[in-house]
């Protein structure tokens, strides 16, 4: 609920007990609260709650705070005054309300948080209260639509009018708010905290208008030890469905591991497995260690450049969603990370959002390459049911385990200020389960139409790429058998088709005028980005054309597996650099316009162009990479790309792209204070994240998604002499 900051003028009467409530727990002004002494009053200064009460100015009404709440407030007092552990730790425990930093017009958005842990841990024995943490959040409400609202209200008490202004912003993160977190006794409401904050503060000019401060708070940002508990055990049939089948997925990798290990050490025996032995067999924790760690390439014709592309790839995606969630979030610094958006080091992170349509065209590529092979060894059978169950088999476990341990067992996984948000992405997700299942999820989704990429209502928001990508391969044949059955045809089909999503892709640019891509450091920019989201980025009209290049380049390079291109070394040279020249291009192409003050207007042409082509012109410069690396001509960038390093970590690209951005919104709802964000800071927990969520992958691709891949093989062999498919793609 909201609550207009009025000030008030009632006298002192009935509401002098509840005096000890505003300032002693709210501590406005941080004066001598502890620091009073028995030598201060011997200097003529008063007793210290008394003379916080007369230099305390605004008041709560009485008839808004429970007596429970008033006299186990007093007790609080009472206990502070005597210097007793527990109050002092609660006092302690309080962020402070610098009234004047909350909102000062220029962006800056203050947040003290005091000390979660610290208050929800308060049990005091003597005292029928626990602590309790609550996070008071601050927005702006115009002095008109105020006045306007005590013109047609006259008669309603200033405090009872607030009740009528709503509910915490469950679009955004309310940590884009600035936030003050309290420490207070556990039968103190969120509701009568917020009078208290909003009766302290009042009216302020801000920028030449008056505004008045709006405090926001609700029960759900509000805990304590006795609520964290009840949380953490009492789990719903969903949660205890999703446990069980996690418990017996566990105990049978267990038990294979064991039995493999036990009666199978000799590698001349595995041959005699009998069926049910084998399939128990592809849950072996041993085997699929074996298997996920191995530097030996399992698929011949694998393009080992690809397994640095990914790993490299993945690396990027992790740092671009880690950038983004501490700066959208948890940061002091957001108006320095602004200007940091502008720097040019700083645009392969800012201007980054690109990196993903790599995976598509390597997704476009590998479908075209491999399929194109099979057809060559069925002459030109095609098994449509088995194309398209097996994508699905070998996709959806993992994707499967990843969406329902989001939707049932990651809200007890933590605590925090703001682990609501947690919750509420979980919530949502079981909306959304079934949406993601079919991918669809781009398209359909019961999320707020205001989704942004904070909004915890959107769930796992990078997984609109899944749905996109397995759509893309849903009419992959459309483009794939064309030009493996009738070449010239199906070339001229596919390359008016990628021209024709070209020319589709411009429309939202010119018709909606949305931003060209995500820039940071534009207000007028953000002010779109939901629009930008909705008409384009999560399209999978829009996101296409890298995957028709990827087909494209998949059917040159089946074209020439068996031979060599002999390019002119200067001709070689011409294709690196026009490639490099093209990447730059990408990735600075807005420089010029990321300071709106300077260059308040993009130019049209640039808009359009940009916005409609940066796309494909990445992955033509990552296609180039591709083949001047499979063709001989990528020197030392060929090494690196095709280091046996990349290959394990590359095996785990999937997974960790499943599993990173949870862990991250975890990392950031779980941290007790906002951050001052510096490079080295970032960096030295990104690589730390980089390392977990690397970590988290290995298991889940151990115990879920190996396991899946090796009954896949069993079940349904392939019956050309090389496997019908490569290591599948992000």
């Amino acid at each position: 609920m909201r609550t207009p900051l009025f000030l008030s003028s009632k006298p002192l009467t009935k509401v002098l007990l509840f005096n000890f409530f505003i300032p002693v727990i709210f501590n406005v002004q941080h004066i001598y609260c502890l620091e009073l002494s028995t030598s201060s009053v011997e200097k003529g200064i008063p007793h210290q709650p008394d003379w916080l009460i007369q230099t305390s100015s605004p008041n709560a009404l009485p008839s808004k705070i429970s007596e429970t709440c008033l006299d186990h407030t007093e007790q609080y007092l009472k206990a502070l005054r005597n210097r007793q552990l527990w109050a002092v730790k609660m006092y302690q425990s309080s962020g402070r309300l610098a009234e004047h930093l909350i909102h000062t017009g220029s962006g800056y958005v203050h947040h003290d948080l005091g000390f979660f842990d610290e208050c929800v841990s308060i049990y005091p024995s003597d005292v029928p209260f626990q602590g309790q943490y609550c996070t008071v959040f601050f927005d702006l409400t115009p002095v008109s639509r105020r006045q306007n609202y005590e013109k047609q209200n006259p008669a309603i008490d200033q405090s009872i009018k607030s009740d009528k202004e709503g509910e915490p912003k469950n679009h955004i993160s309310n940590f884009l708010m600035p936030s003050i977190g309290f420490c207070l006794p556990s039968t103190c409401s969120a509701r009568e905290l917020r009078y208290a904050v909003a009766q302290r503060i009042g009216y302020r000019l801000i920028e030449n208008v008056n505004f008045s401060l709006v405090a926001i708070t609700n029960e759900n940002y509000c805990y304590t030890n006795n609520k964290l508990s009840a949380h953490c055990i009492k789990f719903d049939n969903m949660a205890i469905g999703a446990l069980t089948g996690f418990g017996l997925l566990g105990i049978i990798v267990l038990i294979a591991t064991i039995h493999e290990k036990w009666n199978y050490s000799d590698e001349s025996v595995h041959s005699q497995k009998i069926f049910p032995v084998q399939l128990l067999h592809c849950f072996s924790a041993h085997t699929n260690c074996r298997t996920l760690f191995s530097t030996q390439d399992d698929v011949k014709d694998s393009l080992a450049c690809l397994h640095g592309i990914r790993v490299l790839t993945t690396c990027w995606i992790v740092l671009i969603h880690a950038a983004g969630e501490f700066i959208q979030r948890m940061s002091y610094t957001r108006n320095m990370d602004l200007k940091n958006a502008t720097r040019w080091e700083f645009q392969i992170i800012t201007n980054g959002l690109f990196a993903v349509d790599t995976f598509l065209l390597i997704s476009g590529m590998l479908v075209a390459f491999t399929q194109m092979r099979q057809l060559d060894h069925t002459n030109g059978l095609f098994n449509i049911k088995r194309f398209y169950f097996r994508r699905f088999a070998r996709l959806t476990p993992v994707y499967a385990s990843v969406l329902v341990f989001i939707a049932t067992l990651w809200p007890y996984v933590g605590t925090g200020p703001d682990w609501n948000y947690v919750q509420q992405m979980s919530q949502t997700f079981r909306q959304n389960l079934w949406a993601n299942l079919l991918y669809i999820n781009n398209y359909v989704t019961v999320a707020d139409q205001r989704s942004s990429l904070s909004n915890p209502s959107t769930g796992m928001i990078e997984s609109w790429y899944l749905a996109c990508d397995m759509q893309m391969f849903w009419v992959s044949p459309v483009f794939v058998y064309p030009i493996w059955r009738w070449k010239k045809t199906g070339l001229i089909w596919t390359s008016v088709s990628l021209l024709i999503f070209l020319v589709m892709s411009t429309v939202p640019f010119v018709v909606h005028d949305i931003p060209p891509t995500v820039l940071f450091s534009r207000p007028s920019a953000m002010l779109k980005l939901n629009e930008y989201c909705r008409k384009h980025y999560h399209h999978t009209i829009a996101r296409i054309p890298p995957y028709i290049i990827g087909i494209l380049l998949g059917w040159y390079l089946h074209k020439i597996k068996d031979t060599k291109i002999n390019l002119n070394k200067y001709l070689a040279v011409a294709g690196w650099i026009t490639a490099i020249l093209l990447g730059f291009t990408v990735i600075y192409g807005m420089f010029p316009y990321l300071d709106e003050a300077k260059t308040p207007v993009i130019n049209p042409v640039i808009h359009v162009l940009y916005g409609a082509f940066h796309r494909s012109a990445w992955s033509l410069t990552v296609g180039w990479v591709i083949f001047a690396c499979t063709q001989g001509y990528g020197g030392c960038i060929e090494m690196f790309l095709s280091s046996k390093v990349f290959l394990p970590l590359s095996r785990l690209s999937y997974a960790v792209y499943l599993v990173h951005f949870t862990f991250i919104k975890s990392y950031v709802s779980h941290m007790r204070q906002p951050i001052y964000l510096t490079e080295y800071y970032f960096f030295t927990v990104y690589l730390g994240i980089l390392l977990i969520v690397f970590t988290i992958a290995s298991v889940v691709s151990v115990v879920v998604e190996q396991p899946f891949l090796n009954a896949d093989k069993l079940l349904f062999p392939s019956n050309s002499k090389n496997p019908s498919e490569t290591k599948k793609k992000m």
